[in-house]
């Protein structure tokens, strides 16, 4: 998808707090065979963000939110989630959390993105309740971590 829509849009990659670190309550063999710890600092944070970047051979750009996780607050990232925000600042999509809303919602940015590169127009945003809005936002007071994501699980 990078490659066929970096013309159009910008992609990023945003490193949060390892999921399943090593000293973890839900450690997995990847963080335990790579000695990947929960981060200690900002530092180490980095560091385990570039090693991840180098050893997957990624081009798409990085960044990496700050120790004080407001990034992964906000768009309630954690483990893993799939935003296409709108230049208007709005979810043009809002992937459900985990490996369960991964794949809808990468289906979902490549029809956005590809009616997006044919016309040159952002699609419509689609009709919603009110809390549906709440839950393409963000930013919305009051979501809980576990609200509303709708995945059984995370990764």
């Amino acid at each position: 998808m990078y490659q066929t829509y970096k013309d159009v849009t910008e992609f990023y990659i945003v490193y949060i707090r390892e999921a399943h670190a090593a000293d973890s309550s839900w450690p997995v063999g990847y963080a335990k065979d790579m000695g990947i710890n929960d981060h200690k600092d900002y530092g180490e944070r980095c560091a385990v963000a570039k090693r991840m970047f180098e050893d997957k051979k990624l081009t798409i750009p990085g960044l990496i939110d700050g120790f004080d996780d407001k990034v992964n607050d906000a768009y309630q990232g954690w483990p893993t989630r799939v935003f296409l925000i709108r230049k208007d600042g709005k979810l043009g999509v809002a992937g459900g959390r985990g490996p369960w809303g991964l794949r809808p919602a990468l289906k979902e940015a490549r029809e956005w993105l590809a009616e997006y590169k044919k016309t040159g127009k952002e699609p419509a945003l689609p009709e919603r309740t009110p809390d549906a809005d709440k839950e393409r936002r963000p930013d919305s007071p009051g979501r809980d971590a576990d609200e509303g994501n709708g995945d059984g699980g995370d990764k």
